[in-house]
């Protein structure tokens, strides 16, 4: 049996398809997989009605509920409820219908191996701290094989106090591969050791395999937005194209990532990962700055434009220099230029780009098992 140690618990599209995405490759290769059931409370808490939030406090942690978001999520109203169920549904029909564990005591007892990641399960400003449980620093670890598959740390640099910690317990693990380029230098330049770079599990993936699990809309002839968080140039680009192709706007964003002074006229649904999948395969284009709506993007061969994110851009910028999309990153477009780009992208090239990094990827998954 092989545990996934991840943010499976996370009510966010990325995070629960990246989770579906490993445990299904492993499927297809004739493994026993599931989902290791720890979903710590100062984690999975903040995606409550009534968020509860934990922060670093004089070497400890300290709980408190978040106001704004709270608020947020009230003038959600009935749609907060339906984005949260919808996530629930596909957590308990792909993922794992076990109730969670708030900490790490005998949770490896079944497992020969364990994969931690993909997401960015090393970031300590995502895990409140290093969260014990993702670096292995878990009671009787040398009763299975942990393997970081896609981990990351986000870009961050850890603090000297995390460094230690981390190189401590990490430099334990069987084998080590991060999903972004530059993280993986880094931690290897901490660990002295081999580390490699992998694909984000969505892209283990074909088209085919995600087109099985999306639900598809109702709705036709539209642009997606998917925004992480909110971004002026985006949303000009997505009134000019509105305009220029004669589409509506959808969204599968928070409010708060359309809160602005330039913010178009954007229909939002409220959706869990299979609708998500279907409302990216059924759009006529799509505007994000999420590394996961780009990564879907190019899987699904939409035409797509990504958008810098203020704090997550290298893995984004990973990914498309990887694949030759690099034209595909935008500061600013008009609709002129974001037509021309579509038009010359060469998918066959895309294809086969993606064909050699999967097989690098999938090698390194086989060997480490």
């Amino acid at each position: 049996m092989i545990g996934i140690l991840t943010f499976y618990w996370a009510d966010d599209y990325g995070g629960m398809l990246q989770a579906y995405a490993l445990k299904h490759r492993l499927e297809l290769m004739g493994e026993r997989a599931e989902m290791v059931p720890y979903a710590p409370i100062k984690l999975r808490g903040r995606y409550w009605l009534c968020p509860l939030c934990a922060e670093r406090k004089d070497g400890g942690l300290r709980y408190f509920f978040h106001r704004y978001m709270f608020q947020e999520n009230l003038r959600q109203g009935w749609s907060f409820w339906v984005r949260r169920w919808a996530m629930g549904r596909f957590r308990r029909k792909y993922l794992t219908e076990r109730r969670p564990a708030r900490n790490v005591r005998n949770m490896l007892a079944p497992y020969r191996t364990v994969l931690v990641g993909s997401d960015q399960v090393w970031n300590p400003d995502i895990t409140v701290d290093l969260d014990d449980a993702y670096i292995g620093n878990i009671p009787r670890r040398e009763d299975c094989r942990l393997v970081a598959y896609g981990a990351s740390l986000g870009g961050k640099r850890l603090l000297e106090g995390d460094r230690e910690k981390f190189v401590r317990h990490v430099k334990e693990f069987a084998a080590i591969s991060l999903r972004e380029r530059t993280d993986a230098d880094y931690v290897e330049e901490l660990l002295g050791r081999r580390v490699r770079d992998v694909l984000d599990p969505v892209l283990l993936l074909d088209a085919a395999e995600w087109r099985r699990a999306a639900k598809p809309p109702r709705e036709r002839g539209y642009i997606l937005l998917y925004l992480t968080e909110y971004h002026e140039p985006l949303l000009r680009c997505a009134q000019a194209l509105s305009k220029e192709l004669g589409r509506e706007l959808l969204s599968l964003s928070r409010p708060s990532t359309l809160a602005g002074g330039c913010a178009p006229p954007v229909q939002t649904r409220s959706a869990g990962p299979a609708e998500f999948l279907g409302y990216l395969e059924h759009a006529d284009c799509v505007l994000t700055n999420s590394f996961h709506g780009t990564a879907f993007s190019i899987l699904l061969e939409k035409a797509f434009l990504a958008f810098r994110h203020s704090t997550r851009n290298n893995r984004l910028e990973d990914l498309l220099n990887k694949l030759g999309l690099s034209s595909h990153m935008m500061e600013e477009a008009q609709p002129e230029e974001a037509l021309k780009r579509w038009a010359e992208t060469d998918w066959e090239e895309v294809r086969r780009r993606l064909a050699e990094e999967r097989e690098h990827s999938l090698r390194f998954l086989a060997e480490s098992l």
